[in-house]
């Protein structure tokens, strides 16, 4: 595979990290990206566009000093940068299936995510007992409203207890005192203390 001696090629990624790297660097890194990429597709079709990720990944071990000092026999070059790349994808496809039990999914992968989410939201709308006491609170303001002109006149037209003392021919004091009568009785019959 392999343009050179593996002593010649070691020689040359190890001048990676110096002040002057060899000039040959690029062409000899590009021949492992080369075989990594036809390896990879072949053993790995899985992997689809991660598969850039792993090679690119080996090529900064493979670069490393660290690593290359793990090399005892410079004639297996070859084989162990393989591994180096076989294990980098190893790691790689650990960590998607670790990252994708952890992945969380609103709905089913069918619908539309937002669509499940507002689905799943509570309706602000009033709830079927929430209408209910309101409506049977208006049924009790509209029985004692409806025995009383004054009470309509103040609670429903909303006039003034002025205009309403001269259209029912009564003095202000007396529709004020209704109005005081009305709104405790409103209240007992709400029960609300205040």
């Amino acid at each position: 595979m392999l343009s050179g001696t593996p002593e010649s090629v070691l020689g040359i990624l190890r001048t990676a990290h110096s002040s002057a790297p060899d000039p040959r660097l690029q062409g000899v890194l590009e021949e492992f990206r080369k075989h990594w990429i036809s390896l990879g597709r072949r053993r790995y079709p899985q992997l689809q566009d991660d598969l850039e990720d792993a090679v690119q990944t080996a090529l900064m071990k493979l670069l490393s000093s660290d690593k290359l000092d793990t090399l005892r026999e410079a004639e297996r070059l070859e084989a162990w940068a393989r591994s180096l790349f076989v294990h980098t994808v190893l790691d790689l496809a650990r960590d998607s299936r670790r990252h994708a039990r952890r992945r969380l999914y609103v709905g089913t992968p069918e619908d539309d995510p937002e669509h499940a989410l507002r689905d799943a939201l509570p309706d602000e709308s009033d709830s079927p007992e929430d209408l209910a006491s309101h409506r049977e609170r208006l049924a009790i303001v509209a029985r004692a409203a409806s025995r009383l002109e004054v009470a309509r006149l103040k609670f429903v037209e909303d006039l003034p207890e002025k205009e309403i003392a001269a259209r029912q021919g009564l003095t202000r004091d007396s529709v004020a005192g209704q109005l005081k009568r009305i709104r405790k009785s409103l209240r007992q019959a709400f029960e609300d203390p205040e």
